[in-house]
């Protein structure tokens, strides 16, 4: 055990430096078993999105964007707690102390507005 000699009782604990030796073991392992393709073989693995799937993802989201600008801040505030941080309009109340009920009703409304605009 070569390694032994390394170990620092002031940097981590006994469980730790054990636990570390263990899973660089196992990575180790696993990275072994993976099955190694040529090159070639990437060519037939379709690719998620073309670039220009990517240029028209990114400029959906510049005029979204533009059109979230245009709303109150109330309503872009909303939009975030629903969409961003997948809130549940039962949270968004609490949070906001508005009622489920009024969350609900604005997102609904400011979506249809979201949807006119387009």
């Amino acid at each position: 055990m070569v390694a032994r000699s390394r170990y620092r009782r002031d940097l981590a604990g006994f469980a730790t430096w054990l636990l570390s030796i263990a899973r660089n073991v196992a990575v180790d392992h696993f990275r072994a078993q993976r099955p190694h393709l040529p090159l070639e073989a990437a060519e037939q693995v379709p690719a998620n999105r073309t670039p220009h799937d990517e240029v028209a993802r990114d400029s959906d989201l510049a005029r979204l964007g533009e059109l979230m600008h245009g709303l109150p801040q109330r309503e872009q505030e909303l939009l975030a707690l629903k969409y961003g941080a997948e809130a549940t309009n039962r949270a968004i109340a609490e949070l906001t102390g508005l009622s489920e009920s009024n969350v609900g009703t604005i997102l609904h409304r400011v979506v249809q507005t979201l949807r006119r605009d387009w």
